[in-house]
């Protein structure tokens, strides 16, 4: 519960109605699911080259709560929802061209709560994998314009996550056995900070399916050595089925 509290200003934001996106009127009970070809550099790439990959879409909103991509949410009370998260590996030479010598970093599952709606939120999130039993904390706020009608709509949205020491050292700790095999120097982080943005577009080609457009930029502040750049960034595009 303190760790709740001390992120109080953080949730007053999410009461902000200029920032409810995709749970505007028009966007209750909406759906949608597809795949994206991606290309893009993370801020742990190693190297000049993007990176190519396929990635799922997976988006709902609707009176019992909401799945944003990994994140999934069951309303509770009004405004108040359990969530669930999968993180994903983020330091791994199976998705991403790290630097040599460094071991792969395990995905983890978490729970928490929620609060706010799709598209202006507060979401707490606990590590209950005991891959590092750290937190995160989450800020995310968007809202979806309507450019053509309902035929094109843009969603600009912004997200800044708070993580724990724990999760910050299971991500960006480099060891002595790394630093030996990798050339980087030795680094064990405190709690960090990570901004994200982006622009999502989606054009309806028919009743059923659309094409769906991201840009998404990523900045961590850490001083972590694994940490190649300062803005780490993707383009995907897609089709998506409505439902």
């Amino acid at each position: 519960m303190l760790k709740l509290v001390k992120f109080a200003p953080l949730v007053a934001l999410t009461l902000l109605p200029t920032s409810n996106a995709f749970s505007q009127q028009q966007y209750q009970d909406f759906a949608f699911i597809g795949i994206s070809g991606e290309l893009g550099k993370s801020v742990f790439t190693d190297g000049s080259k993007a990176k190519a990959s396929v990635q799922p879409n997976l988006f709902y909103n609707g009176e019992y709560g909401f799945i944003d991509g990994s994140l999934a949410n069951v309303t509770l009370f009004p405004y108040v929802g359990l969530s669930g998260h999968w993180r994903f590996a983020e330091v791994s030479d199976d998705f991403d061209d790290i630097s040599n010598g460094i071991e792969n970093r395990d995905g983890n599952g978490e729970l928490g709560i929620t609060l706010g709606t799709v598209g202006a939120r507060v979401t707490f999130l606990q590590d209950v994998t005991n891959q590092h039993n750290g937190y995160e904390v989450q800020l995310h706020l968007g809202r979806t314009f309507d450019v053509i009608d309902n035929y094109f709509t843009i969603t600009p949205y912004v997200e800044v996550d708070y993580r724990s020491r724990e999760l910050s050292q299971h991500l960006y700790d480099i060891s002595f056995q790394e630093s030996t095999a990798s050339g980087l120097e030795q680094f064990e982080s405190g709690h960090t900070w990570v901004y994200q943005g982006g622009l999502i577009g989606l054009v309806d080609v028919n009743t059923n399916w659309s094409a769906l457009g991201k840009l998404e930029l990523q900045h961590h502040d850490s001083d972590s050595p694994l940490i190649q750049r300062d803005l780490g960034w993707s383009f995907s595009l897609g089709a998506v089925y409505k439902f």
